[in-house]
């Protein structure tokens, strides 16, 4: 019996799984300005220690510089991610290292993340409302701390790069919130989504296509790379450090790589200009990265193949967008002429042209005061060809594709339209009756 009771009174296996399960815990919550404020924190204070600890291993190759020196250095380095230009002796570098600052733009996106699910929010403000609300106190107190640490570094930046800093403190909290609240524009969103899936399909054409560049060149100029690494006797904690240095610029050499390809050409200063068709070269400074520049005179003509990925681009961009606009007009039983596809190709390849010229404006500037100004993408040229050459494929493609779409649509109707006439019996009545017959 005491056996029986005891098996009575057990817990039942489900019972013991159940209470072996620990219950989640409930994620700490504060305010919502508050949490969208010490997102600005952490992004701006993770991003200033990576660059800290950067500069920490140089003055442990140089142990004379005072501690204030490499904060100061820290500071002004962390403030270049961000666009504000650096003051040097007698110049201004003024390209940003966009390695650098996509690793800021990740933990922003995080951080954005976290302050949505540790934050207070109201039941009555829509998702709207709610990403208004935290990308104003995130951008607000981002433009704070850059404030603080332009003050406090004595950051020589003009206008214009506080303009672009104080661009780059509205998007960041702007795209991170959006993401975090799963916030959708209520209106035209499928053509939105189409539009913004159309230009991230050819830039990132042409991003592929720079980094190949790029690669092709490195590998091609290995011997003069490493020629100019042991020149400099960088021993190996400097090794280290000009490795990441350069690393840092990586994408910008990128997004060179990509003006390269569709034919406009990087400027590498004054009186040095390198192109698929032909490299003009002036004096350069002695950064390994830069041994790959092609020498003087006429490049080969395979690399005029380059400039298919201009072409490939605005077809990629003219096909994502057309296909999208034909899908839905055929849900509304709707029909798209050739002019029409050929006009929305047109302009996917002309706004994804523009757009690649866009990016090119953060990835380049200034390394010195005389020689080594503007380098980067020939944007003069480059405004002109990209969109050109990336509307007329989308155009040509989007043309295409509409003449596909309508004479299929042809092909199909001609092939249901196959007409039968075959007598139906009304009860004792022959009615004659046409049957389309597939």
């Amino acid at each position: 019996m005491k056996f029986g009771r005891w098996r009575h009174n057990e817990p039942s296996t489900r019972v013991r799984q159940l209470e072996a399960v620990a219950e989640e815990a409930e994620p700490w919550r504060v305010p919502w300005p508050v949490a969208s404020a010490l997102a600005a924190v952490v992004t701006a204070v993770a991003g200033w220690i990576l660059v800290t600890g950067f500069c920490v291993l140089g003055w442990i190759s140089v142990p004379q510089l005072k501690a204030s020196a490499v904060l100061t250095f820290s500071t002004q380095g962390w403030l270049l991610a961000h666009g504000v230009s650096l003051p040097l002796a007698g110049a201004q570098l003024s390209i940003m290292p966009l390695g650098l600052t996509a690793i800021i733009v990740i933990i922003g996106l995080g951080a954005c993340q976290q302050a949505s699910v540790h934050s207070r929010l109201s039941e009555a403000a829509g998702s709207g409302k709610q990403l208004l609300q935290f990308s104003g106190v995130f951008a607000l107190s981002y433009v704070v701390i850059l404030a603080i640490g332009r003050q406090v570094s004595a950051s020589g930046s003009t206008a214009s790069s506080l303009l672009g800093a104080i661009i780059f403190a509205v998007a960041l909290p702007v795209v991170g919130f959006a993401r975090a609240l799963s916030w959708r524009p209520p209106k035209w969103q499928r053509i939105f989504q189409a539009v913004a899936m159309s230009l991230t399909a050819g830039v990132l054409v042409m991003i592929v296509a720079g980094a190949a560049a790029v690669a092709a060149t490195l590998i091609h100029g290995r011997a003069q790379v490493m020629m100019i690494h042991e020149s400099l006797l960088p021993g190996n904690l400097g090794a280290v450090m000009l490795l990441a240095g350069q690393l840092a610029w990586l994408p910008n050499l990128v997004l060179w790589g990509g003006s390269w390809a569709a034919g406009a050409g990087i400027q590498l200063g004054v009186d040095t200009v390198v192109s698929p068709a032909q490299t003009t070269l002036g004096m350069l400074p002695s950064i390994p990265v830069l041994g790959a520049v092609p020498p003087v005179g006429a490049m080969p003509h395979s690399c005029l193949l380059w400039l298919t990925s201009g072409v490939l681009a605005g077809v990629l961009a003219a096909v994502v967008l057309v296909r999208q606009l034909q899908t839905d007009a055929r849900a509304q039983g709707k029909q798209l002429g050739i002019d029409v596809t050929a006009m929305a190709g047109a302009l996917a390849g002309v706004a994804c042209g523009l757009v690649f010229t866009l990016l090119q404006v953060p990835a380049g500037g200034d390394l010195g005061a005389v020689r080594l100004t503007s380098l980067g993408a020939r944007m003069t040229v480059l405004l002109v060809m990209a969109p050109a050459t990336m509307g007329l494929a989308g155009m040509a493609t989007g043309a295409v594709l509409g003449w596909r779409d309508g004479s299929g649509t042809w092909r199909s109707v001609d092939a249901e339209s196959t007409i039968d006439t075959a007598p139906v019996t009304d009860g004792e009545e022959e009615l004659p009756t046409t049957v389309v017959r597939p």
